[in-house]
């Protein structure tokens, strides 16, 4: 007989994501009841049992909830369980600061991609992000993960709801994707600048169920889309200006779970500056996943002994 899921655990599961969405806010009982859509004394029973291990915490002036302490000693616990984390942290840090730049580490969230963490040692008025920053893992975004998927994984990344890629526009991200793994890492070319994609991927990071934020993030996306985004080959005597790069890490099984992204500079590149560049942030994504005990896919190994 198949197990199923306790239903208390699923209900105290449902109650901390939902404060974990709303990390400056405090709820009482009837308000959290109605957010995570359960009956009153449910939510009540379960927040007595989280708050016996400190999991949240009540003021009892006014009898509102948040999150509690335990809660940091267990995101620190599962940061220190993350080996690739861990060892990219490491690796991005470094990196950071060899080349003045801002470094981020990008991980997957479901269908999404999120900032775990950010290293930021660039120039004043240089391009930044901050953690918590998220965005869809749908074309032309996130690249450097799907690239190592099969053709089904691959297949999600180009198909994504309420956009109609031409058959030119799905060549060309395919042809994208073959020079990630030819090279080992994405470049994404710089574009106009959207304060107002900008302002809404700072509103959803503080506040996740922000919706409007979330509808007018996915509408810019979508006309980006159809933009002339990823590159795929750099001519080494042009000069090209740069949003970001993002080499993988790989885990144990070899599945690309996160990446290290070097963000900007802010001036224009070569192309031989660019792949030089690009040469230090595949070794350091390299020594991650060898410092994280991850395997590299066969192709990318044999490409990164070649270019020693």
């Amino acid at each position: 007989m198949p197990v199923s899921p306790s239903p208390a655990v699923l209900r105290a599961c449902e109650v901390l994501a939902y404060l974990t969405r709303h990390p400056t806010e405090t709820f009482t009982v009837s308000e959290l009841a109605r957010g995570v859509n359960v009956a009153r004394a449910t939510c009540d029973a379960v927040l007595l049992a989280l708050g016996e291990h400190g999991l949240v915490t009540r003021d009892d002036d006014d009898l509102r909830y948040g999150l509690g302490g335990a809660c940091m000693v267990l995101g620190d616990a599962a940061r220190l369980s993350n080996s690739a984390l861990l060892a990219a942290s490491n690796e991005a840090e470094q990196l950071a600061r060899r080349t003045s730049s801002c470094v981020a580490l990008s991980i997957r969230d479901g269908d999404e991609t999120r900032i775990a963490d950010v290293f930021d040692f660039g120039p004043p008025f240089g391009i930044r992000t901050q953690t918590g920053q998220s965005i869809p893992l749908a074309a032309p975004f996130g690249a450097v993960l799907a690239a190592w998927e099969d053709e089904t994984g691959v297949a999600l990344w180009l198909n994504q709801p309420n956009v109609t890629l031409s058959t030119a526009e799905v060549a060309r991200y395919r042809a994208a994707l073959d020079a990630v793994r030819r090279r080992g890492y994405s470049i994404t070319v710089a574009t106009e600048r959207r304060p107002d994609l900008m302002e809404a991927l700072e509103t959803l990071a503080a506040a996740p169920e922000a919706t409007g934020a979330r509808q007018r993030r996915d509408e810019l996306i979508r006309e980006m889309v159809h933009g002339e985004y990823l590159a795929t080959d750099i001519d080494a005597t042009a000069t090209t200006r740069l949003s970001q790069m993002s080499a993988p890490v790989f885990d144990h099984r070899g599945r690309a779970v996160l990446a290290i992204m070097v963000l900007g500079p802010n001036y224009d590149l070569t192309g031989s500056e660019v792949d030089a560049l690009g040469q230090q942030l595949l070794t350091a994504a390299t020594r991650a996943t060898q410092r994280a005990g991850g395997r590299q896919p066969v192709g990318l190994a044999a490409r990164i002994e070649v270019g020693r």
